[in-house]
This record gives C-alpha cells, structure tokens and sequence, in this order.
C-alpha cells in the first residue's frame, strides 16, 4: 500500500519534476507534487495549505534555493526541506545545511530520494511532538504558578468571611435593629464565599468528598435539571456507554462540572442549536496519555458537544485560566472553566476541548476508570444533638477567628479554652490533666506546631480526646501538613456558627469510649 504524500516541487524543469514524481512512486508514495518556480507561487502555495515535503532545485532561472529556504523560514511551517542539484560541491552544500535545509539529494542519485523524505517526516514528527509537550509543559507550570496565588488568596479570604458571617449569624440570633443589613452583609458573604470555593477548585485545594459512583447514572440524574436549566430552545441529547462506569470522585463537584460546560455551551449555541452529552470508556496507551498528563490505563469520558459558535484558535489555549473571559463586562467572572479545570485535576483527570472556530466544541473530560463497586449510601444523621456542657479547646492563631468559635461554641452551653499557638495549646492540656478537655477545635496550619502535630501530642496526654479540624486551605496544604480528611473530622472555611456547634456535638456524641486521634509514627 503506498503512503500519501503533498510535495511542494520547486522546479523549473517539467521533465525533471516527471522523473522526480516516478521516483517517489516506485519509493512507494503516492505523492500529490504541486510545482512551483517563483518565489511568489511558493508564497502563496505555503499560505494555501499544508506540505509534507518541500523538494527544491538548487539552480533556478527565476529566484535562487536560497530564496525558497528563506520563504519557508519567514513563514514560520516547520516542513522538511531537501535541496536537489546536478552538480554541487562540499562547500554549498554545507551552506545549504547551515541555512536550514535538512538535506541534499544529487539528481544523479535520486534513489536516495524516498529514505531521505522518509527519515526527514519522521524527524519533523519528533520536533512537532516536543513542542506540543513543551507547550503542555509551559501552560501546566503557568496554571500550577496561578493556582498557589489563587489557593493562598483563598485561604486568607476564608479567614475574613468566617468572622463576617459568624458574627453576623450571631447577632441575628437576638431581635436586631440592623437585621436587614445584617441579612444583607449575609447575602454578599455567601457570594464571596462562592468566589473563593472557585479560587479553590481552580488551585486543586477545594475539599473534596470522593466516593465510588457510576458516572451514566450521575449524568442520567442530572438531565432533566440540564434540560430545564438550557431551555427548550437546545435540544438535549445523550448517548450513553453501554455499561456502568465507576469512577471515584466527588460527585457534587462533578455535577459542578457537567452545570458549567452545560451553561458554557448553551450561551455559545444561542437558539434552535443542540448540546449532547455523551458517556464512553477509553483506553489511554503511550502518546496519548503523555499529551493529557495522564498515565497509560483505562479511562471514563464525559462529552459535552455542542453546535455552537465555536472557540477561536487564538483563544482556546487560554479557555481554562482563572479570569479569562470573551463575555461583555459584568457577564461573567471568567471563573467557569477554570473551576472545571481544577475540579477535574484534582480528582485524578483531565479536560481538553475541541473545536475548529466555527462550527461548535466538543468539551471531553477523563477520569480514571474504578475497579470498586459504588459506595453504599451514608449513614444517616442522628436525630438530634444532646444537650453541650463538655470543655473546648480552641487552638487558632487568627485573633477574629478564635474569637467567633469561642463565642459559638460558648452560646452553646460548652466551656471553652482559647490557645493562640499549638505550644500554648500544649501548655493548658498538661495543667488541666488527663480530664480537663473533651473536644480539640484546632486550625491546620498554624506557626510553629501545627494542628495535625498538636492533635497527635495531645493523644499522648488524652487517649480519648476528640479531634476537629478546621482550615481556609484545604486538600494538599492539609496533605503536607500530615493530615488525611478521609481519616479525620474537619470543617472548611468559612464556616457558619451552627455548624460548627453541629460537628462539635455529633463528633463528641459518636463513638464514645474510642480514641480519635492515633499517635504520631
């Protein structure tokens, strides 16, 4: 079977283009040579369309080979170029080589001609695919540098909005004067609070709950909401795999994902268009996992196409960076994708999107395929919370914040202790004695002894001293830190007065007699 190839012949000779086409013939190409012997026809051949191969003869009446290498240089293609002489010396072809050209076949040996054209494709191959991963690599780096800028904001966000909700929540607890204000300071601390729960999900610090669930029945749940939320202007199709796909992630946020590239496509497609989301398996092998940052193994694949208006070459390698948005001012955060891209990330995938400009986008993205049956359902919350008398201690370095979990935990009947520092911490846990604290409230990171350090020294004193954590940064700082969020009580900031007391209650409710911290190893 003979491969195809698109020569770009600049020749000015046709019986020399004749015995150049059966040479690659009998080399086994079928090869399409559109010859050329200007330099304005090169130009405008090298605009029209893409070349496998450029083949060129050194001496011509109209422009030099010199001229055509520059052409192909200003044009920016990377097209292996081969010069082709009958008669040459050492010293110009040297020259020719130092200016560009990949090779130099005599027209008295043009044998050499298929193996030449062969290695050279074979070389572009190699550079094209070093670049896409230099790309990948610099784009991976630039999203990695703004997402630790995003999650540190976050975090010391967090901070601020736990004391501006928490306080306000508890002076709504009494009759007010200031209520409606109060209601409203409320209502722009919970759209703050949205913001930087994306900040999070973009910097892969979002605390995630993951669990064993099939990905079909997850996008069969979420259709009719889709359906009414798109309207009845989009049709809405699915095509479904034909078996279940269990992945293991947090399927809260994965419905996040499906809501954002659902909405994205509805704005792009306008009236009358169509949006299908689609479900597959796939294997990923060598390059193909290589270019997703993805190791080689069986994935799940969720589709959201769409037949819209499409996404701009110039525009699509920016799509998922936090900010970045083509909407009018004030249509749009431009925090969409990019909370996509970290929700996606950081539950072991990867998303990529398709599209030629024009004609609509294909959003893909690929979780890693689990061997586990779903988890079963969770366990139901206890009825109601018994009455708090028990002894806190409140370990955290932010003055506003220990104020607000002491003030919470205090209107709740408990008695609470306050530590700035894990060392002061440890300092109220060996003067009170085996008996003095039931419950630790401790924030993650904190200077000097941290609260995963603090909780495993305090097991030492207190066998059976409860735990809870709490922290503005979430998943891999807390991972540095020693702690695993499926092995231990935490609440994310910003966090509301009543469920802080919630936690508190059901952690000291549950399990009783069972230590809850282990020692450190």
């Amino acid at each position: 079977m003979q491969l195809p190839l698109k020569v770009l012949l600049i020749e000015d000779r046709e019986d020399d283009a004749l015995l150049i086409a059966r040479t690659l013939t009998r080399g086994g190409y079928d090869a399409y040579i559109h010859r050329v012997d200007t330099e304005a026809a090169l130009r405008e051949a090298l605009a029209s369309q893409s070349w496998d191969v450029i083949l060129s003869d050194y001496r011509l009446p109209r422009f030099s080979c010199q001229a055509a290498l520059r052409a192909l240089q200003e044009s920016g293609a990377d097209i292996p170029f081969i010069a082709l002489s009958g008669t040459g010396n050492e010293e110009t072809i040297l020259d020719l080589v130092r200016a560009g050209a990949r090779d130099y076949v005599m027209k008295d040996n043009l044998a050499r001609l298929p193996s030449a054209i062969e290695r050279e494709m074979r070389e572009a191959e190699g550079r094209r695919q070093r670049k896409r991963l230099e790309a990948q690599l610099q784009q991976a780096m630039k999203m990695e540098a703004i997402g630790r800028l995003a999650g540190g904001v976050a975090h010391d966000f967090n901070n601020l909005l736990t004391v501006i909700t928490g306080f306000a929540q508890l002076a709504l607890l009494d009759e007010n004067p200031a209520r409606e204000g109060l209601e409203q300071i409320l209502f722009a601390a919970e759209r703050a609070s949205g913001l930087t729960r994306q900040l999070l999900a973009f910097s892969r610090q979002q605390a995630l709950e993951p669990r064993v669930f099939d990905l079909n029945r997850l996008v069969r749940d979420m259709e009719k909401m889709l359906r009414r939320l798109i309207g009845e202007n989009v049709r809405v199709s699915t095509s479904m795999a034909g078996e279940p796909l269990f992945v293991r992630a947090d399927p809260s946020q994965l419905e996040q994902v499906l809501l954002n590239l659902a909405i994205n496509s509805r704005d792009a497609i306008g009236h009358g268009g169509k949006l299908i989301l689609g479900t597959s398996r796939r294997r990923l092998e060598g390059a193909a996992a290589t270019l997703h940052g993805l190791h080689p193994g069986d994935y799940c694949a969720i589709a959201v196409a769409d037949n819209g208006c499409g996404i701009a070459p110039d525009v699509l390698p920016h799509i998922f960076e936090p900010f970045f948005t083509t909407r009018p001012e004030g249509q749009g955060t431009g925090l969409g994708l990019s909370t996509v891209y970290g929700i996606v990330q950081q539950s072991g995938g990867a998303i990529y999107a398709q599209s030629d400009g024009r004609t609509g986008t294909t959003m893909t993205v690929l979780l890693p395929l689990s061997a586990l049956a779903a988890d079963a359902a969770l366990a139901a919350r206890p009825e109601a919370l018994a009455a708090s008398t028990e002894t806190v201690l409140v370990a955290e370095d932010d003055d506003a914040v220990r104020k607000l979990v002491a003030e919470s935990l205090a209107a709740s009947g408990f008695r609470v202790l306050q530590a700035a520092n894990g060392e002061e911490a440890l300092e109220i846990l060996h003067a009170l004695g085996p008996a003095g604290v039931e419950l630790l409230v401790t924030d993650v990171v904190m200077p000097g002894i941290s609260g995963p350090i603090l909780a495993a020294r305090a097991a030492e004193l207190l066998p059976r001293l409860r735990v809870l954590f709490m922290s503005g940064y979430t998943e891999d700082v807390i991972r540095h830190h020693g702690l695993s969020q499926g092995h231990a009580a935490f609440l994310q900031k910003p966090f509301a007065p009543g469920e802080l007391v919630r936690r508190a209650r059901e952690l000291l409710d549950a399990d009783k007699g069972k230590p809850r911290v282990q020692r450190a190893t």
